[in-house]
């Protein structure tokens, strides 16, 4: 048999050119010679742009107008980078490096002050300049969540805003939104907008009957439900929930810490409120008030019999305090 002849009966296998690798551009043997003609043209018109990659595409017959149009993006944004990096000063980096160290919302917030302050600045230049400085906006890898931390987070969701549970558990909004959709909760706060008074009455744990003469003394501002249809919302009037934080921050004193509901303390969080132990019957001792006409301080509801008898003529006629009259 002479070499190279095929067998009888043997079908010889086809043989195909072999294909070209698939090997980035820019890690091509030719990059130099390509990027010398697209950098010919980086500033040049359409059909000059054209007539470099038709050149280059009979050149180098393996390569796509794909690769070559995402080339010459790249060329192009190097050069505004390598023309802008120049014109960086130390304000502008403060301003990069101030806002990477808040995370992806505050690199954002850079893109927005940096352009604000320099509409030559494209947002990829910002952001190579961040990676040149060695700064970003993570470790890159999503920090597991704990058991502890999805057990805080099923017991908040639904009472506390996800803006106040991110900071409770040192985790990013979108990071709590992702975890509870991925859970089927929903982070809509609960909280009604308006309460009945029997409610308001259970909030604060006292009784109906004095939570109605509050009302009707004002301390809860108008009824939430005023001006509405009588038919639509529920009968009698209702306070809102700001009345009600309103009233807890002005008569702290007022409050049944011992009776109250659960369901005001999410009302209370973050409120600058320091409720006073409930004493029972001797609450109204909490308050202090002053007597108009001998400037005395008298605590609880002593300070009603002291200004009938002050006001009839007992009070010292030269209206000077006496050093016991502090003492209450």
């Amino acid at each position: 048999m002479v070499a190279g002849e095929i067998p009888t009966g043997h079908v010889g296998a086809a043989t195909h050119p072999p294909k070209p690798a698939l090997v980035p551009l820019a890690k091509r043997a030719c990059i130099k010679e390509i990027d010398q003609i697209l950098l010919s043209v980086l500033n040049a018109g359409r059909g000059e742009v054209h007539a470099a990659i038709e050149k280059i595409l009979k050149r180098w017959p393996g390569l796509t107008r794909d690769e070559l149009w995402d080339r010459l993006r790249y060329l192009r944004d190097c050069s505004q980078t390598r023309k802008a990096q120049g014109e960086w000063n130390e304000e502008d980096l403060a301003i990069l490096r101030m806002c990477y160290a808040q995370g992806r919302a505050g690199a954002r917030e850079a893109v927005k002050k940096l352009r604000a302050r320099r509409p030559d600045l494209s947002a990829r230049s910002i952001w190579r300049q961040a990676a040149e400085l060695g700064i970003s906006t993570g470790s890159g890898r999503a920090r597991p969540w704990s058991p502890e931390e999805q057990g805080a987070l099923l017991w908040d969701a639904g009472e506390k805003p996800v803006e106040k549970i991110a900071r409770k558990l040192g985790r990013s909004v979108k990071a709590i939104q992702q975890m509870l959709s991925s859970r089927g909760v929903s982070s809509r706060v609960r909280v009604p907008k308006s309460y009945t008074l029997r409610r308001v009455a259970r909030l604060l744990g006292v009784s109906d009957r004095i939570v109605r003469v509050w009302f009707q003394k004002g301390f809860f501002g108008e009824s939430a439900n005023q001006g509405r249809n009588r038919e639509r919302s529920s009968p009698g009037p209702r306070v809102s929930a700001a009345a009600v934080v309103a009233f807890c921050q002005k008569h702290p004193g007022k409050i049944n810490t011992r009776k109250c509901d659960p369901d005001l303390w999410p009302l209370m969080e973050d409120k600058d409120v320091q409720l006073n132990a409930w004493q029972g019957v001797r609450q109204h001792l909490t308050k202090q008030r002053q007597c108009p006409n001998c400037r005395r301080v008298v605590r609880g509801n002593a300070y009603f019999r002291h200004v009938k008898r002050c006001g009839s003529g007992r009070a010292p006629a030269n209206g000077i305090e006496s050093p016991r009259a502090t003492t209450g």
